[in-house]
């Protein structure tokens, strides 16, 4: 194979979107998350997720049936804007990448050995899928 089309071939893999399936969060990650939910979000959406009067579930069909499809970066920018609701935008992109790190744990979706980047390019680059 000629090198112009390897260097062509290899920066299509690098650019190809991954998946939630690819392990792109930490456990510390998700434990960090996993505190700041509850004491952030647990009043509207419920200790186990589930979702409370008007507010969603952030677990199972609902939650990937929203998502599916849609980018991490999409996730964690409507936190950042909307959550808290009695103070939208109260919370940093780091905070909001936590919390969606936790969100994909408790979704079932697996650890990895990183943290889940915080920067939107990279997040953009990150899909959520309801199955591999």
């Amino acid at each position: 194979m000629k090198p112009v089309l390897l260097l062509l071939l290899a920066g299509a893999a690098a650019a190809a979107p991954s998946s939630v399936w690819d392990g792109v969060y930490s456990s510390e990650q998700a434990g960090r998350g996993q505190k700041l939910y509850k004491s952030d979000c647990s009043r509207c959406h419920g200790q186990d997720l589930e979702g409370v009067d008007d507010s969603p579930p952030l677990v199972g069909e609902a939650f990937l049936k929203k998502w599916r499809g849609k980018t991490v970066n999409r996730l964690v920018d409507l936190t950042r804007r909307t959550m808290p609701s009695d103070d939208p935008g109260g919370l940093t992109r780091e905070q909001c990448t936590d919390l969606t790190a936790y969100l994909l744990s408790a979704n079932g979706f697996p650890v990895g050995k990183t943290d889940l980047p915080s920067d939107i390019e990279s997040q953009r680059g990150i899909m959520v899928e309801a199955k591999k």
